[in-house]
């Protein structure tokens, strides 16, 4: 069965868009050769995340054995579905997905993301191409990247992994200290960070509460860097090694900054920058959290000696995480 120009472009477009979005350096990207869908990738944050998906356009006749062969891959962590917007198509694709709710399989309708496409797209006309490719974008950048791949990180994170008083930097010390490392105790961690084990405890569970941190067994103080962690010390990471080297940043990382509440200022960095904490509750502006963020991670550089040498999401689980003393 001959696939229509539409069905080409949209299965092509999704791959070019999760590619491009990979220039944000916040995952890596590869292209993989599965006959049976028509398209397939690894996005490796933290490991790899193989996204399988099929595409509708003229034969609706075959959306049950689309969905069918999407839930029933085993390997595939997220499953893309991206269709034609027809009220014909969304009924079968509800009736379909109930019906899968009765099965042994109805779990892994969590894995799937749907993705409606105006169903008078026209791929032969430029600005349909264009206004597709936009929407295209934005659902699989907010709908998949950041709230399956990238954790979920919002500004909210953002915000407390730099923004809670005290020694700047500190927070983003700790998470990258125990990514990097691991965590034993807090005395080992306070030392490795030469602040007091209770300046140590106390950021501790700031970002175990944001969710910064977790804790693989809850009955143990053990922490290790979550996802959202990861993500946000990939964040200050390409903020830092940007002006170190005096580089801009890439159009797709100042979108994933934009969807965060983070927006680029344009000016020459000042340690002036850092928000003053008063006591008060004052929403900082996208322009304050971005410039307060530029300015936690810098000091966070000098304070403490974080070298970025290496993405987070290419990083190894350290081995040291283990309860220990609490004093």
């Amino acid at each position: 069965m001959s696939e229509s120009d539409e069905h080409k472009f949209l299965s092509a477009k999704t791959l070019d868009v999760l590619e491009g979005m990979s220039h944000a350096g916040l995952y890596s990207y590869k292209e993989t050769d599965r006959k049976k869908f028509d398209f397939t990738c690894d996005l490796v944050r933290d490991w790899s995340r193989l996204i399988s998906g099929q595409t509708l356009w003229k034969h609706s006749e075959g959306i049950d054995k689309d969905l069918r062969i999407l839930l029933s891959d085993e390997e595939s962590r997220i499953t893309l579905y991206v269709a034609r917007d027809t009220t014909s198509n969304r009924r079968t694709v509800h009736e379909i997905s109930s019906d899968i709710k009765r099965t042994p399989m109805r779990d892994r309708l969590a894995r799937l993301r749907t993705i409606w496409i105006p169903s008078d797209f026209d791929s032969d006309k430029e600005q349909d191409r264009q206004t597709i490719g936009d929407l295209l974008t934005e659902r699989l950048t907010r709908d998949l990247l950041v709230s399956v791949v990238l954790g979920g990180v919002s500004a909210r994170d953002i915000e407390s992994a730099g923004f809670q008083g005290g020694s700047p930097g500190l927070g983003l010390a700790v998470i990258e200290s125990i990514a990097r490392e691991g965590f034993i105790n807090m005395p080992d961690l306070a030392r490795r960070l030469s602040i007091s084990p209770t300046a140590t405890r106390n950021r501790v569970q700031i970002l175990a509460a944001a969710g910064l941190l977790d804790q693989p067994n809850p009955m143990a103080l053990a922490y290790r860097a979550s996802p959202k962690g990861k993500v946000v010390l990939d964040i200050c990471r390409s903020l830092v090694l940007a002006a170190k080297e005096n580089k801009g940043l890439t159009l797709e990382f100042l979108y994933v900054l934009e969807i965060l509440g983070l927006r680029y200022v344009d000016e020459p960095i000042s340690m002036e920058w850092l928000p003053e904490a008063d006591g008060s509750f004052t929403p900082l502006t996208p322009e304050d959290l971005f410039k307060g963020l530029v300015t936690q991670s810098l000091w966070a550089t000098s304070n403490f000696g974080i070298k970025w040498e290496k993405a987070y999401f290419e990083a190894t689980e350290p081995d040291r995480v283990m309860s220990g003393p609490v004093a």
